[in-house]
């Protein structure tokens, strides 16, 4: 660990100026649980502070309380001339402080424009609110941010990348004094992540300290300054956000790792699925056309809204197919339901596990073992308890799920717990064709490595796997080939001898 304290020296240097933010013995008890214990933080005016541990160690609990959407049981927080705690987000954000958490505060059927300016709209004679004015600072902030959505859209159909940005632009709208940014590019594509990381520069040359959350370690170095890790709801260390990915691994884990990704193992077998010049009848996807083999993992890369996981829902019977041609194991299908799709061995595992995933006040053991109940290995009239309770067993520990809870509500479970009562579902039954569609998205780097273990094992034992995905390294890093969508067509394709990043991303635009 001597490696990784080293660090210690550069992150108290960084900058000598006084902190805009003091953060000293924040702690959280939930009932006899201790969820945060005694945190202390000094963030910078100029700086990015990046909070890294795994799902459960305590970031979403210290950063709500920096919001104020949650109050300490102990210690306090100085900001702007306020010294205590606060006691609503109101508060906070009236004293500078403005959050973009994972859990989006958006009203689905009003406009872009209203969610960006609700709360603060802009008032007209006699005191009324001016829509025309509200539209049109909402044009003009996203244009100056770079951003890619249309200030008259409603929110509910928007994808989730489009609403991220959404709430992005209403938190820096009033220019913060400190920002917090829980996961923003998580569902964001490269394009608008570089317009966020541009946001970011900007904000840190007008002196906003800012808190960024991220499970992306590529993106640590590239926007950090410094780095605090919390393991269990304690504070571990406060390091340079230069430190080694390896060093920060271990002070998040506790533990050594190998390499993340599993090298992609096999020559791949026969077609188990292949699609021809499909076209869906909402017009997503355009005469798109590929072969994924038995123990391959095929990737699919593009831009959010590129048509990418509209893809993967076409091929289980999700999406209408207007045109073309779907062949599973030889045999033509025209899936009217997912229901046929699972019967013939494809299975989709969709991005929102919280929204088209789970059922989340229901328990793990039952999420997982739903499907089976029609399709899988307990199948039958009445349900056997027994038959259940060996497959869970041998669901949990196919992807490392903790056997001792799977009784409690999966609400409850972190967001790498959650996804893996979600990828549990797609073992439950016969399955040849897996399509994963953000299968890591908001998930630790040990949940992760766990996950790609798995996706790995699946291949190895010879399913066909697709794997859409918005972030390009782990697409890299798992993938035995690899397309690119734009505009709702597959526009190349790269063997895995020929992977460039660079030249890779250049397809993602015309």
């Amino acid at each position: 660990m001597s490696a990784v304290l080293a660090h210690l020296d550069a992150a108290r240097c960084v900058s000598q100026a006084e902190p805009l933010m003091r953060v000293r013995g924040l702690s959280k008890r939930y009932g006899t649980h201790l969820a945060l214990k005694g945190v202390d933080l000094d963030l910078m005016p100029g700086q990015v502070h990046i909070l890294f541990g795994e799902n459960g160690a305590g970031k979403s609990t210290l950063i709500s309380m920096i919001a104020g959407a949650n109050q300490p049981s102990d210690g306090w927080l100085e900001v702007a001339g306020h010294k205590g705690s606060f006691r609503s987000v109101a508060e906070a954000r009236a004293h500078g402080v403005r959050a973009v958490f994972q859990e989006f505060s958006l009203i689905p059927h009003l406009t872009v424009a209203d969610n960006i300016t609700l709360g603060e709209e802009p008032v007209a004679a006699f005191g009324f609110l001016s829509h025309a004015s509200a539209r049109e600072q909402a044009v003009r902030l996203i244009a100056d941010l770079g951003f890619d959505i249309d200030a008259d859209a409603v929110v509910a159909d928007l994808p989730r990348g489009k609403q991220q940005m959404v709430e992005i632009c209403k938190a820096v709208r009033q220019s913060p004094r400190v920002l917090i940014l829980d996961e923003p590019t998580a569902s964001l594509s490269e394009h608008d992540t570089q317009a966020l990381f541009a946001l970011v520069a900007r904000l840190k040359a007008q002196g906003t300290a800012i808190i960024y959350i991220t499970h992306r370690m590529h993106e640590i170095p590239l926007i950090g300054d410094s780095l605090t890790v919390l393991r269990d709801g304690a504070q571990i260390a406060t390091v340079s956000a230069q430190t080694p990915e390896s060093d920060l691994i271990e002070l998040m884990t506790g533990r050594t790792v190998s390499d993340i990704y599993p090298v992609p193992r096999g020559e791949p077998g026969q077609v188990l699925m292949s699609l021809r010049g499909l076209s869906t009848a909402d017009g997503a996807v355009i005469e798109a056309s590929l072969d994924v083999r038995a123990g391959e993992i095929l990737g699919v890369a593009g831009l959010v809204g590129c048509g990418k996981s509209e893809l993967g829902q076409a091929c289980f019977g999700l999406s209408a197919i207007a045109s073309g041609h779907l062949t599973v194991d030889g045999k033509s299908a025209r899936f009217k339901h997912p229901a046929d799709a699972i019967e013939a061995g494809v299975w989709y595992s969709p991005p929102d596990r919280k929204r088209d995933g789970l059922a989340l006040m229901r328990p793990a053991r039952e999420n997982m073992t739903l499907s089976s109940l029609a399709f899988g290995k307990a199948r039958g009239v009445w349900l056997r308890a027994k038959a259940e309770g060996e497959l869970l067993s041998h669901l949990s520990s196919q992807v490392d799920f903790p056997q001792p809870r799977l009784d409690e509500s999966v609400a409850n479970f972190s967001g790498g717990n959650q996804q893996k009562a979600l990828l549990a579902k797609g073992l439950a039954q016969d399955v040849k064709v897996y399509i994963f569609d953000e299968p890591t998205v908001g998930v630790d780097i040990g949940a992760r490595q766990a996950i790609y273990k798995y996706l790995g094992e699946l291949s190895a034992a010879g399913a066909a796997i697709v794997l859409i995905s918005s972030d390009l390294p782990e697409l890299l890093g798992m993938s035995h080939r690899l397309m690119v969508m734009r505009g709702g067509r597959l526009v190349s394709e790269f063997a895995r001898a020929d992977y460039d990043q660079h030249r890779i991303l250049e397809q993602f635009f015309e």
